[in-house]
C-alpha cells in the first residue's frame, strides 16, 4: 500500500509481520502477536523488493496504529520505544510535539546539542518531554524553559551546554562535520578505498566544516604533503577517465587527507605559537589569515528564486570578509584540539597506526 512520500506498507506473511519501507528499504516492523512496533536495527540499509509482497489493507494498518492512518514518518516513530530511535528521530519528535517552544531558535539549538552530547539520548529525550509538558502546563516562557534545559543538561551531561565554544565532538557526527582519527594504510593500490584504510574509530573526533575552514585550514593546507605515498594513491572515483586518475591536493569531500604524526606535531607547534600570538596581541604567519572570513557565510549566490540580479549582487557585496570570533574562543578551541590530537598520536602509536586522517563531509 502506498503511503506518504516514498513510504509503503506491505505484509510479510511467513512471519505474520507488517513492514514499512521507503524506496524499498526496510524501516519499521509491526508484530501483531505482541501488538508492538519497532524500528529496524539496520533501517534504510536493507533492501527488499516490495512488489514481491502483498499489500496491507487500510483497516489492518489503522488497527496496528491504534485506529489512526499514518500521515508522516513520525507516526511510526511514536509507536516505537524511543531507545530504538536515533538522535535525529528524537529531535524531530520533539519539534513536532512542542512547536511553540522549539520554533524559538535558541531552544532548538540547545535541544539538538543536548541530544547529540548525551551518552544515552533516549533518556535525555524522555527528560526533555517531561520538561516541556510541565512548561506547557505552567505556561512558562522561552527564557524559563532555556534555564531549565541548562539545569537538566548539567545534571545529565555534567557540563554547561550553554557555554559558548567552538565545538569538538567525540566520535563520528554524520552531519556537516570533518572526521579526524588515526589511520593506517592496508592496501596502497587505492588509499581512497573504504576497505584499504584501517580507522581507529575509538579516537575519532568531529569538527563542523565551517570551523575547520575558518580555524584549521591555514595549518592543514601548509602541512598537507601531496607527495606522501598515502595521498598520492587516492583514486578519484568521480573521474570519467578510462585510465586511473588520482585525487590531488587537500580534498574537502569524503576523501582521506593523510598526515604523518611528525607533520601533525609540527602543525601543533605552530598552533601553540598562534595561541601565544593571540594571547599577547602579536602577529605571526597565521593571525592575519584567521581574520579572513571563510566558510559558507562567504559563498557567493548565483540564483535565488524571486530575487533580482541587483538583490543577489547586494547580498554578495555585503557578505562578511572578516571574522570577528573572540580570541578567547579560538584559544580555547586550539587548546582542546591539541589535547585530543596529541592523545590520538599517543594511542595511535601504541596500536600500530602511523597517520592522521582529516575527511570532510
Amino acid at each position: 500500500m502506498k503511503l506518504f512520500d516514498d513510504f509503503e506498507a506491505i505484509k510479510f506473511p511467513e512471519e505474520n509481520l507488517i513492514f514499512i519501507t521507503s524506496r524499498e528499504y526496510l524501516y519499521y516492523i509491526y508484530n501483531p502477536k505482541y501488538d508492538s512496533w519497532k524500528k529496524h536495527k539496520n533501517a534504510g540499509n536493507d533492501h527488499i523488493t516490495v512488489a514481491n509482497y502483498p499489500d496491507v489493507t487500510k483497516k489492518e494498518l489503522e488497527k496496528a496504529l491504534g485506529g489512526k492512518f499514518p500521515q508522516k514518518e513520525t507516526d511510526f516513530m511514536k509507536c516505537c520505544h524511543p531507545s530504538q530511535l536515533n538522535i535525529m528521530n528524537l529531535y524531530n519528535l520533539l519539534k513536532e510535539d512542542y512547536p511553540n517552544y522549539i520554533s524559538y531558535e535558541e531552544i532548538d539549538d540547545y535541544v539538538y546539542s543536548f541530544l547529540s552530547e548525551s551518552n544515552i539520548p533516549y533518556k535525555s529525550y524522555l527528560k526533555l518531554k517531561e520538561l516541556f509538558d510541565n512548561s506547557l502546563a505552567l505556561k512558562q516562557d522561552n527564557e524559563q524553559v532555556l534555564m531549565q534545559i541548562n539545569e537538566l543538561a548539567i545534571a545529565i551531561i555534567g557540563r554547561d551546554i550553554f557555554k559558548k565554544e567552538i565545538g569538538i565532538i567525540d566520535g563520528h557526527n554524520s552531519s556537516s562535520y570533518f572526521w579526524i582519527q588515526p589511520v593506517r594504510i592496508i592496501d596502497f593500490s587505492d588509499t581512497n578505498g573504504i576497505d584499504n584504510v584501517a580507522e581507529m574509530e575509538t579516537s575519532e573526533i568531529s569538527i563542523e566544516e565551517d570551523d575547520v575552514d575558518q580555524f584549521l585550514t591555514p595549518f592543514l593546507y601548509k602541512y598537507f604533503d601531496d607527495e606522501l605515498e598515502a595521498n598520492k594513491k587516492r583514486v578519484d572515483n568521480c573521474s570519467d577517465d578510462e585510465q586511473t586518475s588520482y585525487v590531488s591536493g587537500f580534498e574537502w569531500y569524503l576523501t582521506h587527507n593523510f598526515y604523518t604524526f611528525s607533520s601533525i606535531e609540527s602543525m601543533l607547534k605552530d598552533i601553540r605559537d598562534t595561541i601565544d600570538a593571540l594571547s599577547s596581541g602579536r602577529e605571526n604567519e597565521y593571525t592575519a589569515k584567521l581574520r579572513e572570513k571563510r566558510g559558507r557565510a562567504t559563498h557567493k549566490l548565483c540564483y535565488v528564486k524571486g530575487w533580482t540580479e541587483e538583490q543577489i549582487k547586494e547580498y554578495n557585496d555585503n557578505s562578511p570578509t572578516e571574522d570577528d570570533t573572540e580570541a578567547e574562543l579560538i584559544i580555547d578551541f586550539y587548546q582542546r584540539f591539541i589535547y585530543r590530537v596529541e592523545s590520538m598520536i599517543k594511542v595511535g602509536k601504541e596500536k600500530g597506526y602511523n597517520l592522521i586522517s582529516f575527511m570532510g563531509p
